[in-house]
């Protein structure tokens, strides 16, 4: 088995089920403590998160092409 990028890339609906099931049978999200979440939403990072997602931006993502490389 890949990554699930790899995996991803060959069959998305079959990743995507295989991950669900493999979350579905984890219990690493039984013992989550909702004050780590809310200190976690409040955090810089997830404002940085946050801003990135729902930019309304038209602009295209950087390129390299368009950065000069220092030596």
């Amino acid at each position: 088995m890949g990554t699930f990028i790899e995996d991803y890339l060959h069959n998305p609906s079959l990743a995507i089920l295989t991950a669900k099931n493999s979350v579905d049978e984890s219990d690493r999200f039984d013992n989550i403590n909702e004050d780590d979440i809310y200190a976690q939403l409040s955090s810089g990072e997830f404002r940085l998160y946050e801003e990135i997602i729902f930019s309304t931006s038209a602009e295209d993502s950087p390129r390299a092409e368009n950065y000069a490389v220092v030596s």
